[in-house]
């Protein structure tokens, strides 16, 4: 995955003080996947806000502490890789870092994704297949976005569930390494810089 390159504020000055868009949607089906999709490629190389969330799998939380059993002294994150599937027409595979916050990174101490990857396959139509991927950059940990589990009463999904949270400059990402979405134009690569809260403060955004 390329290395996101976190914008510069003499870059974002030139953006103005425009109002951010902000996208709220819950991956559940291909209309879904679709209406985010859509929403990005309106909005590339612009700042967003965005809410995404997704439903666990029924195992995440016991794979997930067992990477972290087994993690050596000092490391205090591990790579994991998981598939979703949240309907027969839409599939996501997520490829990252994951980091377990009981240590005063988050006061909820839920689990925590750093510098990930997801791949969306999903089928608007019958007898078609198209592919959204997703690749989000590092940043210091709960600063300029959240990425996480949730098991408690703030999940709708009764395994848990993923949400994605923050602002993020959208760009074109890279084609990711070892896969294949295709030949035929049928895919779109987004990466989401993640963008500090003091750029608002700074640039007065609306």
């Amino acid at each position: 995955m390329k290395k996101i390159v976190a914008l510069s504020l003499a870059f974002v000055a030139l953006l103005g003080a425009k109002e951010i868009k902000s996208k709220e949607v819950f991956l559940s089906d291909a209309a879904s996947v679709d209406s985010l999709r859509q929403f990005l490629k309106a909005n590339k190389e612009e700042i967003v806000k965005l809410n995404l969330s997704y439903c666990a799998n029924e195992n995440s939380l016991k794979i997930l502490e067992k990477n972290a059993n087994e993690r050596k002294g000092g490391v205090k994150f591990s790579g994991i890789a998981e598939d979703y599937k949240p309907s027969k027409d839409v599939t996501i595979e997520y490829y990252g870092e994951h980091f377990d916050l009981g240590e005063g990174y988050d006061d909820e101490g839920n689990a925590a994704i750093d510098e990930g990857q997801m791949i969306i396959r999903y089928s608007p139509r019958e007898s078609s297949f198209q592919s959204l991927t997703l690749q989000v950059g590092s940043s210091e940990r709960g600063t300029r976005y959240k990425w996480r589990y949730f098991w408690d009463e703030k999940a709708r999904c009764k395994d848990g569930e993923v949400r994605l949270d923050g602002a993020f400059y959208v760009t074109d990402g890279e084609y990711p390494a070892a896969s294949d979405l295709g030949d035929k134009g049928d895919f779109d690569i987004f990466a989401l810089d993640p963008i500090a809260k003091k750029y608002f403060k700074l640039l007065e955004y609306r």
